[in-house]
C-alpha cells in the first residue's frame, strides 16, 4: 500500500466517525436531559471545531436565526462533497 493509499483510508475513517458523531449528537439533542453528559461533552469536542464555524456563518446570512439549525447539515454536505475529493487527491500523490 503506497502513503497515499494509507492516507485515503484515514480520510475515509475521519469523516466516517465526524458524520456518526454528528449524527448521534443530533440524535442526543433532543434530549434535553443530556447536555452536560461525558458522552455529550466528548461529542461536542469531535464536532464543534467543524460545526462552529459553519454556524456562526450561517447566523450572519439569511437562513440564520431560525428553529433549525442548518449548520449540521451543511457541515455533513460538506462531508459528503469533500471525503470522495481529498481520497482522490491522496491516491494521486507520488509517493
Amino acid at each position: 500500500m503506497t502513503i497515499g493509499g494509507a492516507i485515503s483510508i484515514a480520510i475515509y475513517w475521519f469523516s466516517m466517525i465526524l458524520r456518526v458523531s454528528m449524527l448521534i449528537r443530533a440524535i442526543l439533542s433532543w434530549f434535553p436531559g443530556n447536555r452536560n453528559g461525558l458522552i455529550h461533552t466528548i461529542l461536542a469536542f469531535i464536532t464543534e471545531p467543524f460545526v462552529g464555524p459553519v454556524r456562526r456563518l450561517i447566523s450572519k446570512s439569511p437562513l440564520g436565526g431560525g428553529m433549525v439549525d442548518f449548520s449540521f447539515i451543511a457541515v455533513l454536505l460538506l462531508i459528503w462533497i469533500l471525503t470522495p475529493i481529498l481520497q482522490g487527491l491522496a491516491l494521486q500523490l507520488p509517493f
